[in-house]
């Protein structure tokens, strides 16, 4: 008797852990279930993510320190810092051989655009029509990127301001010349809905700044596309046309995933 008494309660122990393991959840990040994750170097070093499931008892272990370091900086919070260019991948496990393992891409932000249309708009009342007509034709043809070409401008710096851009003349991801630029403030802007902030770029040895700005259709058969990277060339204009008021160019954008 004494016998089947503890066979029922070693049986009785036995379920209670089994059922115990079952219910412990894996572990995973709070409100994300992407493992794949890209982060920025060197604007923003410093991620943090919290943990849940598994046992609570986490130690977390990046495979390269030289791309991505990583700690437990409080029970639950797992820290990353972006100490370089790469891909890696980190690993959390906890007492029970529970795991979760995160595959970190670690890239310099990069803003690309394709060249999806050309427009200008040239305004001075006493300017003629063929006066007007010489200047889109002339400065349409100094825009440095055709159609389906586009840029890329890579920020390579601490303060992301400033970086590599690479240009594609002809075709987006073709071959294309690489310069650098700079983000400068510009204080009076060409309209009203472009930015405050534009890409200051060297195309040719000469600084050639580039606005993003909402891009409104002179026609409403044009092709439905809100943003462009608007050029203010009036100062050029004006030393053969004096008579110009506002003269800008409209790279119509989107931007590309790749």
């Amino acid at each position: 008797m004494k016998t089947k008494i503890l066979f029922i309660y070693l049986l009785s122990l036995c379920l209670f852990s089994c059922s115990d393991d079952d219910n412990v959840k894996p572990i995973t990040l709070v409100d994300r279930d992407e493992t794949t994750i890209s982060l920025y170097y060197p604007r923003a070093t410093g991620y943090g993510f919290p943990l849940q499931g598994g046992d609570g008892n986490y130690s977390v272990k990046s495979n390269n320190d030289k791309v991505i370091t990583a700690e437990m900086i409080s029970p639950i919070d797992l820290s990353l810092t972006a100490v370089g260019i790469g891909e890696t991948t980190v690993v959390i496990t906890d007492n029970s051989q529970n795991m979760l393992v995160l595959n970190i891409s670690v890239n310099y932000e990069t803003h690309r655009f394709i060249v999806k249309q050309h427009d200008i708009r040239v305004f001075g009342g006493d300017l003629t029509e063929n006066e007007k007509k010489e200047i889109s034709e002339n400065c349409l043809a100094e825009i440095p990127v055709k159609v389906n070409g586009g840029y890329e401008f890579i920020f390579t710096d601490v303060a992301n301001n400033k970086g590599k851009a690479i240009i594609y003349t002809d075709s987006y991801g073709s071959k294309g010349i690489e310069t650098t630029f700079e983000m400068k403030e510009i204080k009076d802007k060409i309209i009203p809905e472009s930015a405050s902030w534009g890409y200051e770029v060297i195309i040719n040895n000469e600084k050639r700044t580039f606005v993003q700005g909402r891009y409104i259709p002179s026609t409403k058969a044009t092709e439905p596309v809100t943003i462009a990277l608007m050029e203010d060339i009036t100062q050029n204009v004006q030393v053969e046309y004096p008579k110009a008021e506002l003269v800008y160019t409209s790279q119509v954008i989107v931007r590309s995933s790749y």
